[in-house]
């Protein structure tokens, strides 16, 4: 693979090989990561010449694209499902948050509740305690 650059700015111009095949690109991108992206396919080119041997360049080429295309479908799926769990996990969460809360309510209720009873139970002390030294 070789890669040359002219251009200033964000769009400039890149000459790479890939799968023996001269390219020239205007990029805006990054040029390492374009390197890095002709190395992965002529990689892949090389195993790919490998096991089909005799093969044309074109024919070796396609066999590299629906390989990629493959892991690329591959990834969407798992990246599909890790979503659909995350939004299972917070719906789950979000439920667990909601009982939690509702439990709270009615502790917090009933300790209210038991709070009143015993200043209820408190003041008719008081109460009957009044009563009992006026009338001594």
């Amino acid at each position: 693979m070789r890669v040359q650059s002219q251009g200033t700015g964000a769009r400039h111009t890149v000459a790479l090989e890939v799968g023996g095949q001269r390219l020239r690109l205007t990029a805006h991108g990054n040029e390492k990561h374009l390197e890095s992206l002709a190395a992965l396919v002529n990689q892949r080119v090389d195993e790919m010449q490998k096991s089909a041997k005799g093969a044309p360049a074109s024919t070796t080429l396609a066999l590299v694209a629906l390989d990629l295309a493959d892991e690329i479908i591959a990834c969407r799926r798992k990246v599909d499902d890790a979503q659909r769990d995350a939004a299972r996990a917070v719906a789950e969460a979000d439920d667990r948050a909601r009982a939690a809360e509702q439990s709270a309510r009615v502790a917090i209720a009933e300790a209210l509740a038991e709070i009143d009873r015993a200043i209820a139970a408190d003041d008719a002390l008081v109460a009957d305690a009044r009563a009992a030294s006026e009338s001594a």
